[in-house]
């Protein structure tokens, strides 16, 4: 868990405070970390609301969409976000109960949102071989790629446009 202790500063209001964590939260089941998670951030309280700032990088390993080889990717993300009080807050806020605020909620959602809607090993990924599933990238298959009526799925499409 990447939690914060804001017993100070919830007495010292306005008062700023440094935060960082290095290491691999355990957030889902989802997110396969890489590398650890590196997160600096400023925090503040006014009127029981404690604002966060900062950024945190790490790296995910995930699959390729196009040839499905594991890859690195990596996330930056720059984030500043107020927490309120548990009970307080709107249905979408992000919250804190007694001294300790979590980071957990946030972290995750930044990671899922900044993620490219595909991921992808290169730009110029080949992908796999439709008919044997051979990746492309590594070189040809030698299937003979026809693409007929019988053979391309979108066939029965053409006479609907």
């Amino acid at each position: 868990m990447i939690e914060i202790d804001i017993r100070e500063a919830l007495k010292n209001e306005g008062k700023v405070y440094s935060f960082h964590y290095d290491g691999i939260p355990d957030l889902s089941e989802e997110i396969d970390f890489a590398r650890p998670l590196v997160l600096d951030a400023e925090y503040s309280v006014l009127d029981r609301k404690v604002s966060v700032k900062g950024t945190f990088e790490t790296a995910l390993n995930t699959v390729c969409d196009r040839c499905l080889e594991e890859m690195e990717t990596r996330v930056s993300y720059r984030f500043d976000e107020t927490f309120f009080r548990d009970g307080m807050q709107e249905e979408e806020d992000y919250t804190y109960a007694g001294g300790l605020l979590s980071l957990d909620k946030m972290v995750y959602d930044a990671i899922v949102l900044s993620l490219p809607h595909q991921l992808l090993c290169s730009e110029d990924c080949k992908g796999i071989c439709p008919a044997c599933g051979q990746n492309l990238n590594s070189g040809s298959c030698g299937c003979k790629q026809k693409d007929t009526d019988e053979t391309n799925p979108f066939a029965k499409l053409k006479g609907l446009f």
